[in-house]
């Protein structure tokens, strides 16, 4: 059956059906859940909970032990406990990791491009006496991470489309770094440019993820424009997968402006879908954590604030 014509009743087997064809692994799985479910509430969650959660998605108490225990020793999590009671939380350098990673998989539409570039150069520093053309490592991945391409030995671009809170962190990696940044316009886009983004950005394998993720919820989406049930485990799933698979993109994601970007790219389809299913979805997720969760103090605490602003609110 073509599953954006199933019926309402097979919804239940729409959502099993994403992780019995792909299972997602557990210890990834379980940082998507402290960052979309249990940072908005406190940040702190009993080892029991955790276990109903991605039991809900068919991983098991072994696994999803031997997964906190591997990210408790790798300094993602720190483990507690009071009485016979275990809890786990975020270690604070995990947490701040998150949050900047929250600015870019929660984003509201891209800022629109003025045709503006951003230019890094990098300059003697720690990495100059070793002959590393490419400077500070650590400067070099955070500037991946903030979309921008190699352009040279020691030279990295983006467009300068980037969000305030990417721009903050840009300023922060540059600072006191030995580094030259220019900003500034590049004149009209050249023809048979947009042929060389791709191969630039590396945006093949990208490409292909967001083509699966549209295959793989658009079908949950047409159901649940067709008046298909959900129950509340069933929204938390479905919650935590596509936002799991989502983050997994877009933390990929230069962001590059349409202007550039190849013909049928799925990204901003992509964002969309994820989130018109996460706003569907999420009050009766939040139901089912309300009513299964625990903390150190009994259920967790409500949601703050921020969690609003998600998707542009």
């Amino acid at each position: 059956m073509d599953e954006a014509r199933a019926p309402a009743h097979s919804m239940q087997t729409l959502v099993r059906g994403l992780t019995a064809r792909r299972p997602p692994r557990a210890g990834s799985l379980i940082v998507t859940v402290f960052g979309d479910v249990v940072m908005p509430r406190g940040g702190l969650i009993a080892t029991q909970s955790i276990l109903d959660v991605l039991g809900l998605l068919g991983l098991t108490p072994g696994l999803v032990r031997t997964a906190l225990s591997r990210l408790t020793s790798d300094g993602m999590f720190e483990r507690s406990r009071a009485g016979r009671h275990s809890f786990y939380r975020l270690s604070d350098e995990a947490w701040a990791r998150y949050e900047d990673a929250s600015a870019v998989i929660y984003a509201d539409a891209r800022p629109a491009w003025d045709g503006g570039w951003l230019v890094v150069m990098l300059v003697d520093g720690p990495a100059a006496s070793t002959g590393a053309a490419d400077g500070d490592e650590s400067l070099r991945r955070g500037l991946t991470d903030l979309g921008f391409a190699k352009a040279g030995p020691a030279l990295y671009l983006r467009p300068a489309n980037l969000g305030q809170a990417e721009r903050r962190r840009l300023d922060v990696l540059l600072d006191d770094r030995p580094a030259l940044l220019v900003d500034g316009r590049g004149g009209a886009i050249p023809a048979g440019f947009k042929a060389t983004v791709e191969g630039t950005w590396g945006l093949a394998d990208l490409a292909r993820g967001y083509d699966q993720f549209a295959r793989r919820y658009g079908p949950l989406a047409t159901a649940l424009d067709r008046g298909a049930p959900l129950d509340d485990a069933e929204a938390l799933s479905l919650r935590i997968l596509v936002i799991h698979d989502y983050r997994l993109l877009v933390l990929k994601d230069p962001r590059l402006p349409p202007e550039i970007l190849p013909a049928g790219w799925q990204g901003e389809a992509s964002r969309l879908l994820c989130r018109d299913l996460y706003r569907r979805v999420y009050a009766a997720s939040e139901r089912w954590v309300d009513a299964h969760c625990t903390g150190d103090h009994g259920p967790l605490p409500p949601p703050g604030g921020l969690v609003l602003e998600r998707f542009g609110g």
